[in-house]
């Protein structure tokens, strides 16, 4: 294997240099009191510049309310401390090159007045401070340039990180939620609120970890905790209107190298509110492959034999398999910029308060995406005694239409009880249409098949559930009593037409052919409901911080499936059907489930332990072939979670569970699937459930004094009688397959990731860490093969830490994988993927604006023959026009190098594979964004905000 070496090189001298400079050994501190002397806990110290008020150093005090500062370079401060009801209060701080440890003894500090308290000090921002368990930033002491979203202040606040992708990480966990004052904003996708609320919208940005919906009802902690993030709004901006919009047209360059004046782009978001509801309205129109907010999820959509080979895998849920890459249908994370994206999407968010007691928030979010792929893919495959190779190409267009709407209605029936009414309605229509070629040869690099195909498709699927939940507790902390009741049901009407020839050689000569044209109908209703209950009781006398409760639980969950598939022949213009490949299939699966919890809650730990029994009972009929297919299985599911407090921002948490993963529908059919003559595909009616064992670990740890933050996890599972497919390959190299239970299989992964500022040279450093180690079984042939797989991922970037002028970012990520197999070591696979970028803003006046982004993907030779070195250059330049800066004029190049082409590599049992995608090239767009906010005037009219220059 070959690396970059002089990007490796600069790579680790830049990690060397980063983590060997100069280290600055100056401290700051001290205590905080009132006028007795009682030390103040938690107040907020910042730590700025005295010439320009730029954030050097945050932190808290203990409980005793001492405070210590590190790594101070020298300079001229401002010391400023605040606390709850107090005065605010403000030192001049001096530090030299040799000041060491400092310490300005006692602060003592008044109280506030009630003016004071009232009262808004004009002109004073403190940046942050922290509100019991929340730490709150003062959004008006971060600048941001007209226009901006919320990501863009995000990624000024220290201790919060914003990732290329838009994952936020908020003191070193990754944020799972962010609400409107207080509200759901476009149910649970942090990144629809951070990429699309202005950012001059928001008065206060307020991290705390969320309690889960039973803890914060039941007020039994249970270490459930995740990272959340609350936009408090300005008052301004709560009754009015405010948003954006842009719009751009642009040029694209051709294969031949003219210009087709066809790109256009633009999107908008505008949000109303009032004193009891929130309307907000997103919207976007492009065919330059931008997606500007998420779409949590598609209606599955496949055909032929992918739909069994991505099996669902039995949890007994409504689940039909979907592979996004397979057809094209763009989602997040699933190569949106790859191939050619035309997208229109809109949606609406509904926050209303009716009284007191009731609330709604409602979301609908409608999209049409039409996709164009031309793509080629390489795939190795090994043998009981060698390896083919398959090269395949295809072109192939989808378009998708989606509809969703999403409702959740919460009602408070009095101080002990409240009810949640969730719903869920989906619509979706899709086209797919595919052609493509393939060959396979063998280790000689023989030709022994090649296929011509053409598929085509349409579907609809409709999807309805909703979800009940009421709680109650006593007047006895602990004591509490949670129902739930589900309901759900799917239909989904598939037709499509296959045509293939395939040729099968023999000694270079061609031995046989065979055509297939054929019409493919399927149909499923789907239904499911199911039913919860759950009580918790305390245990003993309950002391502050120290307390015991049992959980008792009992659930039933029942999941019907009526498919039927129907292929046709079609010979000489008549449609006869084929019933080898035909069947009616119905299904039924349900479980029962009990078990006991005990939960202790003490001040430094939350330990929860207990097990569950679970009865399942799977039965499938063929209707055609008058078989009847029966399955029982029971197992005792323990489990343990032990969540522990280190110190302030210090946390260890381990967990430990257990799962069964029943086979799936299509894993237990015996019905052969050969709409792929290439690739025969079988059910086995005898598989058992797989039983998963899994313990996971995790250390969190944030200094907030100095804004460092470590994050590292480890997980390992040991799985008995896990389901994998069994291959045979005849002497045509037609592909057979059949899932089969192995024996076990291991799997381990963990990580971690570094963050700190380097005081000395204006940076924050990241370093992250990840590894992945499989091994399973494999059977080819029937001879059975131990399969090792390892994957290692280390990256670091640097970025600067005062963004006034400059913004920058500079890193790169280094991925090495590698295959190994026990019976034919020859065939281990290994290859490197290295990827190197640099992001940059330059405001070099008030008014304008120059940014460049460069993408470096190296890709090594090592079993895929050829290295692949891809760099996308992006950069546009900016000008701020009409008054106060609400328009935003840019031009913007893409690829200006004219090199993309995506290239995504996986590895398998037994396979690794790549593949090419032609996507959007060099190209050039003009846009035009301009601000859009109004207010209410106490008279009730409206007035357009006015914004103060720079």
């Amino acid at each position: 294997m070959k690396l970059n070496y002089p990007a490796v090189f600069l790579f680790f001298s830049i990690l060397f240099f980063s983590t060997n400079i100069f280290s600055q050994k100056n401290s700051l501190s001290g205590a905080v009191t009132d006028s007795t002397g009682i030390g103040l806990p938690a107040a907020s110290l910042a730590l700025m510049q005295a010439k320009d008020s730029v954030l050097v150093s945050f932190g808290i005090t203990d409980n005793e309310g001492r405070f210590e500062l590190k790594k101070i370079p020298a300079g001229e401060y401002l010391l400023q401390v605040t606390y709850i009801g107090y005065e605010t209060y403000w030192q001049l701080v001096h530090i030299s090159e040799n000041t060491g440890k400092l310490n300005i003894g006692r602060i003592i500090i008044a109280p506030a007045s009630k003016t004071l308290i009232e009262a808004e000090v004009i002109g004073e921002h403190i940046p942050l401070r922290m509100r019991n368990d929340t730490l709150e930033y003062n959004a008006n002491a971060f600048k941001t340039q007209p226009g901006s979203v919320v990501e863009d202040l995000l990624k000024k606040l220290p201790g919060i990180e914003v990732e290329r992708d838009g994952t936020i990480k908020a003191q070193g966990e990754a944020v799972q939620n962010v609400f409107v004052d207080g509200k759901e904003f476009f149910g649970n996708d942090p990144k629809i609120a951070t990429k699309n609320l202005p950012a001059d919208a928001v008065e206060k940005v307020q991290v705390y970890d969320k309690k889960s919906d039973m803890a914060e009802f039941t007020g039994i902690e249970d270490g459930r905790d995740t990272k959340s993030i609350n936009l408090e709004l300005k008052d301004g901006k709560k009754k009015g209107y405010f948003g954006n919009a842009s719009a751009g047209s642009g040029a694209l360059e051709n294969q031949n190298g003219d210009l087709e004046y066809d790109r256009y782009e633009g999107k908008f978001n505008i949000n109303r509110f009032s004193g009891k509801s929130q309307i907000s309205t997103i919207g976007l129109l492009n065919n330059t492959n931008q997606q500007g907010f998420s779409f949590n999820e598609y209606i599955r959509f496949m055909g032929g034999l992918s739909n069994f080979l991505s099996g669902s895998g039995g949890s007994g849920g409504r689940s039909f398999s979907f592979d996004p890459s397979a057809i094209g249908i763009p989602m997040q994370g699933a190569g949106l910029g790859q191939g050619f994206t035309k997208t229109s999407a809109v949606g609406l968010n509904l926050n209303h308060e009716f009284n007191k007691k009731t609330e709604l928030n409602a979301s609908y979010f409608y999209s049409n995406i039409e996709n164009n792929i031309d793509r080629s893919a390489t795939k190795e495959s090994i043998l009981d005694a060698g390896s083919f190779t398959n090269n395949e190409t295809e072109k192939r267009i989808s378009k998708n239409q989606n509809h969703k709407l999403n409702t959740t209605l919460r009602h408070k029936i009095d101080s002990f009880q409240n009810i949640v009414l969730r719903t869920n309605l989906g619509f979706n229509n899709a086209q797919l249409n595919s052609d493509g070629s393939a060959n396979t040869s063998d280790g000689l690099n023989i030709l022994q098949n090649k296929n011509n195909r053409e598929y085509g498709a349409k579907s609809e699927n409709f999807s309805l559930s909703s979800n009940l939940t009421y709680r109650r507790r006593f007047r006895q902390k602990g004591r509490a009593f949670v129902a739930n009741a589900s309901w759900g049901m799917e239909n989904e009407d598939r037709k499509g037409s296959l045509k293939s020839n395939n040729i099968f050689y023999e000694n270079n000569q061609i031995n046989t052919e065979e055509n297939t044209d054929q019409k493919q109908v399927f149909t499923d209703d789907a239904t499911d409901y199911g039913i919860s209950l759950t009580y918790t009781e305390p245990i003993g006398k309950a002391l502050k911080k120290k307390a015991q409760y049992l959980a008792f639980s009992a659930s039933r969950q029942n999941f019907n499936n009526n498919t039927q598939k129907d292929f046709f022949d079609k010979i000489n213009n008549t449609e006869t059907l084929n019933p080898g490949l035909s069947n009616r299939y119905d299904r039924e699966y349900i479980y029962d489930r009990g078990g006991l919890k005990m939960m202790v809650n003490r001040k430094k730990y939350n330990l929860t332990f207990g097990a569950d029994v679970q009865h399942s009972k799977l039965t499938g009929n063929l209707l055609d072939e008058n078989m009847r297919l029966k399955k029982d299985f029971a197992r005792i599911l323990p489990s343990l979670f032990w969540d522990y407090e280190i110190a302030t921002s210090r946390n260890f948490s381990i967990e430990y569970t257990t799962s069964i993963r029943e086979p799936s529908l299509e894993q237990l059919q015996p019905i052969v699937d050969n709409s792929d003559p290439l690739n025969i595909y079988a059910g086995n009616p005898a598989l058992r459930p797989e039983y998963m064992h899994l313990l996971n670990g995790r250390f969190m740890l944030f200094d907030q004094f100095s804004f460092t933050s470590l994050f590292a996890n480890i997980s390992a599972s040991y799985t008995k009688s896990p389901i994998t497919n069994s291959s045979s390959i005849d002497s045509l190299f037609r592909q057979f397959i059949q899932p089969v239970n192995v024996d076990h299989d291991y799997n381990i992964r963990g990580g971690f990731q570094f963050k700190t500022p380097l005081r000395a040279i204006h940076t924050n450093i990241r370093l992250n860490y990840s590894a992945n180690w499989n091994r399973g079984f494999l059977f080819v042939n029937n001879i059975e093969n131990n399969v090792e797989r390892q994957r290692h991922s280390i990256s670091l970037s640097l970025d600067n830490r005062k963004k006034d002028v400059i913004d920058f970012t500079i890193g790169g990520r280094i991925s090495f994988n590698k295959t190994t197999y026990s019976e034919a070591e020859q065939l281990s696979q290994h290859y490197i993927d290295q990827k190197f970028y640099s992001d940059l803003v330059v405001l070099p006046t008030d008014k304008w604006e120059i940014s460049s982004s460069i993408d470096y993907s190296i890709y090594s030779a090592e079993t895929f023959g050829s290295k692949r070195a891809i760099p996308i250059w992006k950069a546009s330049i900016s000008r701020y026009i009409l008054k106060n800066k609400k328009g935003k004029l840019s031009l913007s190049g893409y690829d200006i190098l004219n090199k993309n082409i995506g290239i995504n590599r996986s590895s398998q049992l037994n396979f690794v594979q790549e593949e090419r995608i032609r996507s959007l090239g060099r190209h050039i767009m003009l846009n035009f964004a301009y601000s859009i906010s109004g207010f209410k005037k106490d008279s009730g009219g409206i007035e357009i905000s006015v914004e103060n220059e720079r």
